[in-house]
């Protein structure tokens, strides 16, 4: 099985930031103070979500798409 692309959906919230997607029929979430924290949530997130599978991310593999300005 070839590995998916994961595109995150961030949000600001009115204290930090989450993201979510949905890939492969799964709900991909995490939140983090600041975009440093949720970017180490993100990877930390997915990679666990694909362990089953053997795939293994780095941030610079997903897609960060933007539900404002950051």
């Amino acid at each position: 099985m070839k590995r998916p692309v994961i595109t995150m959906n961030i949000i600001k919230e009115d204290i930090g930031y989450s993201a979510h997607t949905l890939i492969q029929g799964k709900f991909i979430g995490t939140e983090g103070d600041d975009f440093e924290d949720l970017k180490t949530n993100i990877l930390e997130v997915v990679n666990l979500s694909f362990k089953d599978q053997h795939f293994t991310y780095q941030m610079e593999d997903i897609v960060i798409k933007r539900d404002l300005i950051i």
